[in-house]
């Protein structure tokens, strides 16, 4: 198993040497839960100098390494902040939502997430946000505390809660809409965090339709 936090000191220099900060993604990891249910999550490897990510004892030239693990909907919400802040900065297409996702859709995302996030990484402005360092787990002062970087806050629960309705809207359907919304209240306060998820994994293809 993959260790969520690796951190360590790296000989090699910065790629992206005017930000301080390289990005990527180069896989996934499919966690499963009950019966069909689970989610993806996609691994992203942080390779930086800035201060922001160092402790006391490191010194400004060290180059530290780490990896955090994400869900579609968390990588979602970052592209949708970072691109209302900078309207301006010009990040690839983020991959769209369905319902099913199998192998291929989920080798497509990670590849689509590996190109934004190498943008993001060029990019002085997007590079040093309060939108990436939040979710790269710099919450706290102290530069290295990622306890908690994977708890969602009620905004969070709020939109993953919301999520089921996506499908529906992008296929216009109003009367399903409605429909979905009255038993999404009825149903309220029942849901478990597997049935939050936005999608469902479909491994063999046997549910596309």
């Amino acid at each position: 198993a993959v260790p969520e936090l690796c951190m360590c000191f790296l000989p090699r220099q910065i790629q992206n040497t005017h930000t301080g900060l390289d990005l990527s993604v180069p896989e996934y990891q499919e966690i499963r839960g009950k019966m069909m249910s689970g989610h993806v999550e996609y691994h992203i490897v942080v390779v930086t100098r800035l201060a922001a990510f160092k402790s006391a004892k490191h010194k400004p030239e060290d180059v530290v390494q780490f990896m955090v693990s994400k869900k579609y909907s968390e990588i979602e919400g970052l592209y949708q902040r970072l691109a209302a802040r900078y309207p301006k900065a010009s990040l690839p297409l983020l991959p769209r939502k369905v319902l099913f996702v199998g192998e291929s859709d989920i080798c497509e995302r990670r590849a689509m997430f590996n190109d934004i996030m190498k943008s993001i990484s060029k990019n002085e402005d997007l590079a040093t946000s309060p939108e990436l360092l939040e979710f790269l787990g710099t919450k706290s002062s102290s530069a290295i505390d990622f306890k908690g970087k994977n708890i969602p806050d009620d905004k969070e629960r709020k939109d993953e809660e919301s999520e089921a309705l996506d499908f529906f809207k992008e296929e216009k359907t109003p009367d399903l809409i409605s429909q979905l919304s009255s038993v999404e209240d009825a149903k309220k306060g029942e849901k478990n965090e597997e049935e939050e998820e936005e999608e469902h994994l479909d491994p063999l293809g046997l549910i596309r339709y």
